[in-house]
């Protein structure tokens, strides 16, 4: 089952896609597109006091705002820690929700 955030804008379609084996980025306005990232390429997540979700991979970070208020949002950032805590076992970083 996919989780989704949605965060479009009148020139720019965003969204943040989580599946089980890792997360989908989508960007598209005058240039970007669709990038797909296993839970081992992400390095570090963060959310903000101002509810914006950054995803780094590699030495590019990929952000969106998101409305905690929003199930579909929340359950997609439960998805994301999910899927960070079972890499953790098989030796990835640790996950320490907040």
């Amino acid at each position: 089952m996919a989780f989704k955030i949605k965060a479009n804008s009148f020139a720019t379609n965003r969204y943040l896609e989580v599946h089980s084996g890792g997360v989908i980025w989508c960007e598209t306005a005058f240039a970007g597109g669709r990038r797909t990232f296993t839970y081992n390429q992400i390095d570090c997540v963060l959310l903000s006091p101002a509810s914006v979700l950054s995803v780094q991979v590699g030495n590019e970070v990929f952000s969106l705002p998101i409305n905690q208020g929003k199930q579909a949002h929340r359950q997609a950032v439960e998805a994301l820690i999910q899927g960070l805590q079972q890499r953790t076992s098989t030796g990835g970083f640790p996950v320490q929700p907040t």
